[in-house]
């Protein structure tokens, strides 16, 4: 007799062997009972979690007579010859071959006939997002009037490709991946039954080599039980599937801990001269530094780390050594690097080159912490925290050399002319105003409306004290400005009286001067300043700071790295 792969033995032959869909199981036989099926259901997610299973046993309850209501039996002549794909009244249809119109019509053509044997009809079409846009037009009518006793059945892994009216006629059931325990349960349940022995460690790799898929799990089990004699460990499976050590990512984080590019290309020389996988190497590289990140974040978070137990430990340890947004950055650049490497016909050199840029990685300390740290005598706020008194690295706020910040303000004072002098001098902040309150009222409409406020900045304003007009004049190259808020006339009105204490009416002209350049630069500056412009100014109150920020060459973080950086609001 032929050999049988586990994935298709073990396949279940009644809903409640189905493993993790309980969602889908429990509502499909529910409406079973209830005598409410509809005449179309939508079966999504990704591959190999069940969907085609689950519609090859939905086809058998149908049309099982002996099976509990509600369940197949999966034992009359009716479920195994559905099993088996020998049953003229359920007919299973790959879309991904059968893509056009015509083969449409023939399945169409097919429904209008009443059932050989059975009690209904069914169609499985699997991958039916393959349909062309002819096909699904010619799907769409029978799927509006339905036969009598004919269901359909989709099953798709990309249901964003189906149009909505085909969409709209179906019943949708979203499938997911199992989770570890789940697909644990599975794999040593079907080892026992195959009377081969599993160890934990070896059904921790099968599992994560799975990544949720139970019939990659049972097909990869399949493989290493064909290859491998005796028990069936770690060993056995990373020597079935060339992978990589887990130990060797140990061996890199100390590289890069010790800053030793040397150490590291060492490693990469042990992989090329074995004949591993550079490929599966570095994308390790990224697993490792995310099991670092989970370890940093929360010990207790050791359970949904990929390493064998005897190694959460001395990974523990290495991700003490780190700081989380360190981790971030590293996991951020290696998955840019495994994208290049696994593209690239020249794996190694950009192996090396990538390994390199790790060793070479330097800490991001932000200006903050070194305020903190100098202001407590240079020590760490993390000393004697198990980590022999060192500092888990913190974001710089620039890795490279920069301008000053202050450039009029650089470190080159001496006791004649103490630092302190020369911040002092800095020149005002903001100008005398126009009108008395005009930055208070600029200030509240950008928080209320930063378009009003925007525009009316540009205007100068002109207050009439006897007649209590508040006149505010736009030069012509303003038009703009003006037409975008002159039907805000009424909502300015009433900020501008809070504003300046008293009623006034409001009147925006074109046709003056308008607002001086460095008058509303200024008044920007006042309410609406840049990154920059705060640092500046926080470095004019504050001496230690101005000096810190001139020392580095400091400037603020991008908004992208300053939302990964800022602690989250309270």
């Amino acid at each position: 007799m032929s050999y049988q792969a586990i994935a298709r033995k073990y396949r279940p032959e009644t809903f409640a062997q189905v493993v993790g869909q309980n969602h889908v199981t429990g509502t499909l036989r529910a409406a079973l009972r209830k005598g409410k099926l509809s005449h179309a259901y939508l079966f999504s997610g990704p591959r190999g979690c069940g969907k085609t299973t689950v519609a090859r046993l939905l086809a058998k309850a149908i049309n099982c007579h002996t099976g509990a209501k509600g369940d197949p039996c999966g034992e009359c002549d009716v479920c195994k010859a559905i099993a088996k794909g020998g049953y003229l009244d359920v007919l299973e249809i790959d879309a991904a071959s059968n893509t056009g119109v015509d083969n449409v019509r023939e399945l169409r053509e097919m429904a209008q006939y009443s059932p050989s044997s059975g009690s209904s009809r069914v169609f499985i079409i699997d991958e039916v997002h393959m349909l062309s846009k002819g096909a699904f037009n010619a799907l769409l009518k029978i799927l509006e009037e339905p036969p009598p006793q004919v269901f359909f059945f989709f099953a798709t892994t990309e249901p964003n490709k189906i149009p909505r009216t085909i969409l709209s006629r179906c019943q949708r059931f979203d499938f997911r991946l199992l989770s570890r325990d789940e697909l644990t349960g599975r794999l040593n349940q079907i080892a026992e039954a195959e009377g081969v022995k599993l160890a934990d460690s070896g059904v921790r790799l099968l599992v994560s080599l799975a990544e949720g898929s139970v019939r990659d799990g049972l097909s990869l089990l399949d493989q290493v039980i064909a290859g491998a004699e005796g028990e069936i460990d770690e060993a056995a499976v990373v020597q079935a599937f060339g992978l990589v050590r887990s130990e060797l990512f140990l061996e890199l984080n100390e590289a890069i801990i010790a800053k030793d590019p040397a150490r590291a290309l060492r490693l990469v020389e042990t992989l090329a001269s074995t004949g591993q996988s550079l490929d599966i190497f570095s994308r390790g590289v990224v697993a490792n530094f995310r099991n670092l990140m989970l370890l940093k974040i929360d010990v207790e978070l050791a359970s949904m780390v990929d390493v064998p137990p005897d190694q959460v430990e001395k990974l523990m340890e290495q991700a003490a050594t780190f700081s989380e947004q360190d981790l971030l950055a590293l996991i951020d650049r290696a998955g840019r690097h495994f994208e290049r490497i696994h593209r690239s016909s020249q794996q190694r050199i950009f192996l090396e080159a990538s390994l390199v840029e790790y060793c070479r990685f330097e800490s991001r300390i932000l200006l903050s912490d070194l305020v903190r740290r100098l202001e407590t005598g240079g020590r760490s706020e993390g000393a004697g925290n198990g980590n022999g008194g060192r500092q888990a690295r913190k974001p710089l706020a620039n890795s490279a050399p920069n301008p000053p910040v202050n450039s009029t303000n650089k470190s080159t004072t001496n006791e004649s002319q103490p630092p302190q002098e020369s911040r002092d001098t800095a020149p005002p902040e903001v100008l005398d105003e126009p009108v008395p309150g005009w930055t208070k009222l600029i200030n509240l409409l950008m928080e209320s409306s930063p378009r009003i406020g925007s525009c009316l900045m540009q205007g100068m304003p002109e207050l009439d004290e006897t007649k209590g007009i508040l006149r505010v004049t736009f030069a012509e190259d303003m038009k703009f400005q003006l037409k975008n808020i002159q039907a805000e006339g009424g909502k300015i009105q009433e900020i501008a009286s809070r504003s300046l204490g008293r009623e006034l009416k409001v009147v925006l002209t074109l046709g003056g001067k308008g607002q001086t350049e460095r008058g509303h630069e200024e008044i920007r500056q006042k309410v609406a300043p840049t990154h920059m412009e705060e640092l500046e100014k926080a470095c004019r109150k504050d001496q230690q700071l101005g000096d810190l920020v001139d020392l580095m060459g400091g400037k603020p973080l991008p908004d992208s790295d300053r939302e990964r950086w800022d602690p989250p609001s309270k």
